[in-house]
C-alpha cells in the first residue's frame, strides 16, 4: 500500500465548503504517481507504457477545507495486460471516498496493448490489497463514527 498526505486547497472547495467531486479523480490519479514509477521510472512521457481504461469513484462522507487527507493506494488486481487499484481517501479518522481504477499497459506508437512484463507484476503484487482490504476500511471507519 500507497500512502499520501494531501492539504485541501481553498481552490478545491465548493460554494458550500466541501471539496468538489471532481477533484477526488485528480487526487487519486497522483497517488496513483508511485504505481506509475514501476512502470515508468523517470515517468518519461515519449514512453510512457499505461493507458487509462476506466476508473469509478464512491462518496461515502464530505471532505472540507482545512483537516488533510490521506489517499491510500493498493492493486487490487493484477491481469495479463492489465491491473487494477483500490484507493481510499480519508480526513479526520473516516473514510470519505473510495474508488477503483482499470490500468492497461498499452503501446502507443503500435496503438495495442501488451503483456506486463513479469518484472513489473511482481513489483505490483508487493502493494496487493488484503483480501479482506475493503470490509476493514468499512469496519475502520464505523469505529471512527
Amino acid at each position: 500500500m500507497f500512502e499520501m498526505e494531501l492539504s485541501v486547497r481553498f481552490s478545491e472547495t465548493d460554494g458550500a465548503g466541501h471539496v468538489g467531486n471532481t477533484v477526488m479523480v485528480v487526487w487519486f490519479e497522483e497517488a496513483r504517481g508511485p504505481l506509475f514509477k514501476v512502470f515508468a521510472p523517470t515517468m518519461d512521457i515519449e514512453n510512457w507504457p499505461l493507458i487509462l481504461a476506466s476508473y469509478r469513484v464512491d462518496f461515502r462522507a464530505q471532505i472540507f477545507y482545512g483537516p488533510g487527507v490521506t489517499i491510500k493506494t493498493w492493486v487490487k488486481r493484477i491481469g495479463n495486460s492489465s491491473f487494477e487499484t483500490y484507493q481510499e481517501a480519508w480526513q479526520s479518522g473516516k473514510c470519505c471516498a473510495s474508488g477503483t481504477t482499470t490500468m492497461v499497459y498499452f503501446d502507443y506508437k503500435a496503438q495495442k496493448t501488451g503483456p506486463i512484463p513479469d518484472a513489473i507484476k511482481e513489483a505490483l503484487a508487493a502493494h496487493l490489497l488484503p483480501a479482506e482490504g475493503e470490509a476493514n476500511s468499512s469496519q475502520s471507519e464505523q469505529k471512527n463514527n
